[in-house]
């Protein structure tokens, strides 16, 4: 789903009142990786959905990092 389209089913579904509408996690990480790594990315691996979903988080990590994070990211791939 594209953040444009989300963001409408969201403001159009009043099913919760004054509440935001529940979200199942797959769909919301879906969300950030279109508006974070663009609607266009993928993997070439031939992974399952958890893996994919560890890959965009740890491509997210790092091109939007803390300090910290990018020390761990760093440590866990080899890096300086």
């Amino acid at each position: 789903m594209k953040v444009k389209e989300y963001i409408k089913k969201v403001e159009e579904d009043d099913s919760c009142g004054i509440l935001c509408p529940p979200t199942d996690a797959q769909t919301g990480l879906n969300v950030l990786i279109n508006h974070f790594l663009g609607e266009d990315w993928y993997t070439f691996n031939p992974v399952n959905q958890k893996q994919v979903n560890t890959e965009a988080i740890l491509e997210i990590l790092y091109q939007y990092p803390k300090p910290r994070i990018r020390k761990w990211f760093n440590k866990i791939m080899g890096g300086n």
